[in-house]
């Protein structure tokens, strides 16, 4: 069979980090090749283009994807740069990978939503937390029990990092941008959703630097999940000058208490479950939605664009709970 033909809009930090060497490593094993890249971004375009091979190049994503005939799809963009690519891959039937989160705007992922069901392509969100091996032993464990409190807590560096991921109103916030990973991470352990959430976040006074970090210092969120499964989810960004950090998830059943990260599952303080070797989640995500493709068997991927929307739903639905003074909002309700 031939190598699947990959287009990647977006060359950026994510795709450079974590995207374009797990692709690659679909291409070392001759199942992938790269057919065309394309960023608004010259100077960035111009060294993935050279690091990975790739000839085709476009700085507008409209003339790549009239141009090139592509067998998958990465969108790998920042949320506020949404606007077309999905209704074109959806009208050309172009499988597609969609990086996290999908955008800021619920009424944008919803009209996504529909053009990608109803042209039935294969499209996946990259939570790529689902695919780490602790994740599915704690999902097959907890289908066991009833689960009736979980806790997040994620302490991460107050330093800034990269400009739109500093920002509120591009990136939404860390609640958003990056805790969700852990908010989807829960629902595919526990195959539940999130119902309602009220929100309350510590907010940090505006820099006017353009380096600065204009993000609040504290985001805490309680949900109650359709279960009845009742969830509790601090994150913080204030241990700027020191090393110390967090990231706990806490998992509460009749008897049973779990303690869960990515290398280890802990049990009534007992280690139950443990990783043999290190696993590159995007490693796997990739290889499992290039198999999908190949294959037609769409439960190679563990999250659609459709089941993905409680997700957005429950982060966006925490920052609009935050601005109304912790009002309870409830998820199913993606007007947000």
């Amino acid at each position: 069979m031939k190598p699947l033909r990959v287009g990647v809009v977006g060359t950026g930090y994510i795709a450079k980090n974590s995207h374009l060497p797990a692709i690659q490593k679909e291409v070392e094993r001759g199942t992938a090749s790269f057919q065309a890249f394309c960023d608004v971004n010259a100077q960035t375009l111009g060294e993935m283009a050279t690091e990975f091979g790739v000839k085709n190049t476009y700085t507008d994503h409209h003339e790549m994807l009239e141009r090139e005939e592509l067998d998958a799809l990465y969108l790998i963009v920042p949320p506020t740069f949404h606007t077309d690519v999905e209704l074109i891959a959806a009208d050309k039937g172009i499988p597609l990978l969609i990086e996290k989160p999908q955008t800021l705007d619920m009424q944008q992922a919803l009209q996504f939503e529909e053009a990608i069901r109803k042209s039935g392509i294969l499209c996946t969100v990259g939570f790529m937390m689902r695919y780490y091996p602790a994740a599915e032993f704690i999902r097959n464990r907890l289908a066991e029990l009833t689960v009736r409190h979980a806790n997040l807590q994620l302490f991460y560096s107050g330093r800034p990092i990269r400009h739109w991921t500093n920002r509120m109103e591009l990136c939404g916030g860390s609640f958003v941008e990056n805790t969700v990973h852990a908010i989807d991470l829960l629902r595919y352990q526990l195959d539940d959703d999130y119902e309602s959430v009220s929100a309350f976040y510590f907010e940090r006074p505006y820099d006017p630097d353009p380096n600065a970090i204009n993000l609040p210092y504290v985001y805490n969120a309680n949900y109650k999940m359709k279960s009845g499964t009742v969830v509790n989810v601090t994150t913080s960004r204030v241990l700027t000058n020191t090393k110390a950090g967090r990231h706990e998830t806490l998992i509460i059943c009749d008897d049973v208490l779990f303690e869960f990260s990515h290398a280890k599952v802990i049990e009534n303080g007992e280690i139950v479950w443990e990783a043999a070797e290190k696993t590159n989640p995007f490693d796997v995500q990739t290889k499992q939605f290039l198999d999908a493709i190949r294959t037609g068997d769409a439960s190679k991927v563990r999250n659609t664009y459709s089941s993905s929307l409680n997700s957005l739903a429950a982060v966006l639905g925490a920052n609009k709970s935050a601005s109304n003074d912790g009002a309870v909002f409830r998820c199913d309700e993606l007007g947000l």
